[in-house]
C-alpha cells in the first residue's frame, strides 16, 4: 500500500467500524466485553504526605459568656493575646477613630470619637456575650503572659445581665481567670464575676 493513500483511507475505515458496531436500526450495541473497574489513583508514598496541622484552642475564660451589658464613660479591657479572638470594636470611620499603639509587652487599641464630630454616638465593643458601650473611650490592651482578662468601667458605670442583676458605681471591675481546655477554675465560671 502506498503511504500517500493512508490519509484517504482512515476516514473510510473509521466510518465502516462505526457501521459495524451499530445494530439493525442504526442503534449502537452495548459492548459484550465488560469494562474493567475504575481504580483510584494510588496514594502517594507515606513519606510524601504532610500530616494536617492541629490547631489548639487559645486559653480563655468563661467569665464573659453570660449575656450582659456594660455602660460607662471609659471602658478598658485587658487580656492576653487571645483577647483579639473574643473582643471586637465598632469601626465607623466617619464617627470614630481607632489608634494602635505598641507597648513594651503588647499592643494597645484605643477607640474614641473623631475630632469634629458631636460625640453623641456611643462607642461600642463586645467581648464574648457582653455588649459594652462607652461615652468617651474604649481601650483594649493586649499583654503577653497575662493570665486573666480584666474589664474596668469608670464614670457612671452600669452593669446588668439578662436575669436583671444590676451593679452601679463610679468604678466597676470584672475579672476572668484564663484557663486552658483541660483545667476549669471555679473563679472563671459564668456568674462568678462580681464587680468590685
Amino acid at each position: 500500500m502506498k503511504p500517500s493513500l493512508l490519509p484517504h483511507l482512515l476516514p473510510l475505515v473509521a466510518s465502516l467500524m462505526l457501521v459495524a458496531c451499530a445494530g439493525p436500526g442504526g442503534d449502537a450495541k452495548a459492548s459484550a466485553v465488560p469494562r474493567a473497574p475504575a481504580t483510584a489513583a494510588p496514594d502517594p508514598a507515606p513519606e510524601g504526605r504532610v500530616p494536617p496541622t492541629r490547631v489548639l484552642p487559645t486559653p480563655w475564660t468563661d467569665a464573659f459568656l453570660g449575656r450582659a451589658i456594660l455602660l460607662a464613660d471609659l471602658i478598658t479591657i485587658e487580656g492576653p493575646a487571645g483577647l483579639v479572638e473574643h473582643c471586637v470594636m465598632t469601626l465607623d470611620d466617619a464617627l470614630f477613630e481607632r489608634t494602635e499603639l505598641p507597648t513594651t509587652d503588647g499592643l494597645e487599641l484605643v477607640l474614641k470619637h473623631r475630632a469634629g464630630t458631636n460625640g453623641q454616638e456611643l462607642l461600642r465593643a463586645q467581648i464574648d456575650a457582653w455588649n459594652l458601650a462607652a461615652y468617651k473611650e474604649i481601650r483594649m490592651v493586649l499583654r503577653a503572659g497575662l493570665s486573666e482578662v480584666i474589664v474596668t468601667a469608670e464614670g457612671n458605670a452600669l452593669w446588668k445581665d439578662t436575669d436583671g442583676t444590676e451593679q452601679r458605681g463610679p468604678r466597676l471591675l470584672f475579672r476572668g481567670q484564663v484557663r486552658n481546655g483541660s483545667h476549669v477554675d471555679g473563679a472563671s465560671l459564668p456568674g462568678s464575676q462580681t464587680p468590685r
